[in-house]
């Protein structure tokens, strides 16, 4: 669970934030607004949002996180901060530089809510959903889809979960541990009830045939392509 002082506090922190920058938007100074965005990447963690982009996103990981934990307040904030820098690329329509921000600012977020119960309770729920709708018409890695097909399934949409799974199966950069990921999410739904499945837009029906689905995937993945 995260700790609630933690999320109020976070929450006061970037409200003050988000008023100086909604103000310098309004204003058209959006030069100012990324300025003071860069100024704060530099307190929390000595370095610009261009290095966050630049680095791989384990190195990323690792710099919200204290020895192997998730640092839930920093990785919450950067997650802010980076969607607030994409929303004024967007205003500015430079949406080559909003999309990177915009998906490192949602792994980040489901990093740190993946660790709730439910995270349809979360205080950030919404900027989340937000994103998954700024990205939707994107080619996203296995590794943030697969991030969402949880965050799917923990938030009872479970249609939508399995959408994310393939996806994730078919990106450039899918792997075996996709593949494992889709069988133990198969096996997580399996345990629910029909009552639960109809819910989530689902069915026992369509668990055995996302399997089946799912083998064949695989096994098309790692056949070596036909000499023609």
């Amino acid at each position: 669970m995260i700790n609630r002082d933690y999320i109020l506090r976070l929450i006061e922190q970037f409200s003050r934030v988000l008023a100086r920058v909604l103000l310098l938007r309004q204003g058209y100074q959006y030069e100012e607004a990324l300025i003071l965005i860069d100024e704060l990447f530099r307190q929390t963690l000595g370095l610009n949002a261009e290095f966050l982009l630049a680095i791989p996103e384990e190195m990323l990981l690792a710099l919200v996180k204290r020895i192997d934990l998730l640092d839930v307040e920093k990785c919450l904030w950067v997650a802010l901060l980076l969607k607030l820098e994409g929303d004024i690329y967007q205003d500015l329509e430079r949406y080559e530089e909003s999309f990177p921000r915009y998906q490192r600012s949602l792994r980040l977020f489901l990093e740190a809510v993946l660790l709730e119960e439910n995270p349809r309770q979360s205080d950030f729920f919404a900027e989340i959903e937000e994103l998954l709708t700024l990205l939707s018409r994107h080619e996203l890695p296995a590794s943030l889809l697969t991030r969402i097909m949880l965050y799917y399934e923990k938030t009872g949409r479970y249609a939508q979960a399995e959408d994310a799974l393939f996806e994730a199966l078919k990106a450039p950069d899918s792997s075996d541990e996709v593949f494992v990921q889709g069988l133990a999410f198969y096996a997580r739904l399996q345990e629910k009830s029909n009552a639960e499945l109809r819910a989530g837009n689902f069915s026992s029906e369509e668990i055995k045939e996302g399997l089946s689905d799912l083998q064949r995937l695989q096994e098309e993945r790692r056949s070596p392509p036909s000499a023609e």
